[in-house]
């Protein structure tokens, strides 16, 4: 056989193993150009705001769990923020993960740019821990984070990790409302009650690789007045606070 052969070979297997594996973790709400991002180590993020339109499979059950709050959410505004890393030279990811994500108060020192105000700022502008309960596997936290235009919210953090794999949920347990927003209209407004305010993070171990996957949706009106304030301030923020923790690792 010749070197040529034998790097068709190669090159088709390659291909062949890419698209296989990524048909059994991901759907096809990927694109073909997403995939290919995903297999150059770069983050994508999907502002799909539809549950029908995640990517990820039901590959086991904690994607089924994640994938079935969600849908039962039934959230307008909905972004998955996707990674996907090599295995070797990151054994003791979900460790640090989960190092990271504990550490709620240091959620106030990450990095956010305004959108709308074109400024940077503290993700959050307060984070304080109400109460904090952990296992070996398992972390629960209560905190208040206060991040604007929506002032404090009382938010409820379970963490489970156990052998290659690290899930990470968060949800509001009071209502949101919009606050100091700029428009005398909008504030005092509830944009999501109780629990219809839910962010994950899921890393697992596939093969040689580790998948990082995020998803934050809210179940809010979708009015006009209401979508860009939810938009710039809920979504981006999931998109900057997985990503925050993605480049942490």
């Amino acid at each position: 056989m010749t070197n040529t052969m034998k790097k068709l070979i190669l090159t088709v297997f390659a291909l062949y193993y890419t698209f296989f594996v990524h048909a059994q973790i991901f759907n096809n709400n990927l694109s073909d150009s997403e995939k290919t991002m995903l297999e150059n180590g770069e983050v994508l993020v999907r502002n799909i705001g539809n549950a029908k339109k995640i990517s990820l499979n039901e590959i086991n059950e904690d994607a089924k769990s994640v994938i079935s709050t969600v849908k039962a959410l039934k959230p307008p505004y909905l972004v998955e923020i996707i990674q996907k890393i090599p295995y070797e030279g990151n054994e003791h990811i979900f460790d640090t993960l989960r190092k990271e994500l504990t550490d709620v108060e240091s959620y106030v020192g990450i990095p956010y740019f305004g959108q709308r105000t074109q400024r940077w700022y503290d993700l959050y502008s307060s984070a304080v821990v109400l109460s904090k309960t952990e296992t070996a596997e398992t972390s629960n936290i209560l905190a208040n984070l206060e991040m604007s235009p929506f002032g404090i919210i009382t938010t409820n953090i379970d963490i489970v990790q156990k052998d290659d794999m690290l899930l990470y949920a968060s949800n509001n347990t009071e209502p949101v409302k919009i606050q100091d927003s700029g428009v005398k209209i909008v504030d005092g407004m509830t944009c999501a009650k109780a629990n219809a305010m839910k962010s994950f993070v899921y890393a697992f171990r596939e093969g040689d690789s580790i998948i990082l996957y995020g998803l934050g949706g809210v179940n809010a009106p979708n009015v006009i007045i209401l979508k860009d304030k939810i938009d710039n301030s809920f979504i981006n923020r999931v998109t900057t606070f997985c990503k925050y923790i993605f480049s942490k690792l």
